[in-house]
């Protein structure tokens, strides 16, 4: 509950979108800055990178087409697929660099541990 502000901003912004987004308009506002702004929101109210990095992916590499004439389709999309590759990627090297250096320490204090008995 300590973020409670940020998660009722995320919610009042994903209500927002979720009322003005036309996804049959072939703009850019309804095609990549709505679905970003949703993104926004849905990272406010879960508090997860990753989680919105695995969804925002997901979406924009099932929309991408290279051969369009639409920039966001041809160019803003492929670009959302490799920045949430990359953040996905980071997050689980970090996540394992964590698991690694609590292991290494729990193994350290239980060496202690045994060559003190």
């Amino acid at each position: 509950m300590t973020a409670l502000p940020q998660r009722f901003a995320g919610v009042v912004l994903t209500l927002f979108t979720i009322f003005v987004i036309d996804l049959n308009q072939i703009t850019p506002l309804h095609q990549l800055w709505l679905p970003l702004m949703l993104a926004a929101g849905a990272y406010l109210m879960t508090q997860s990178l990753m989680a919105v990095a695995i969804a925002s992916g997901t979406l924009a590499f099932t929309h991408i087409n290279t051969t369009s004439p639409f920039w966001v389709e041809s160019i803003a999309y492929p670009g959302i697929v490799t920045l949430s590759v990359g953040i996905i990627l980071t997050t689980l090297m970090q996540r394992f660099r964590q698991r690694i250096k609590a292991t290494h320490a729990a193994r350290w204090a239980q060496r202690q541990r045994r060559g003190k008995d």
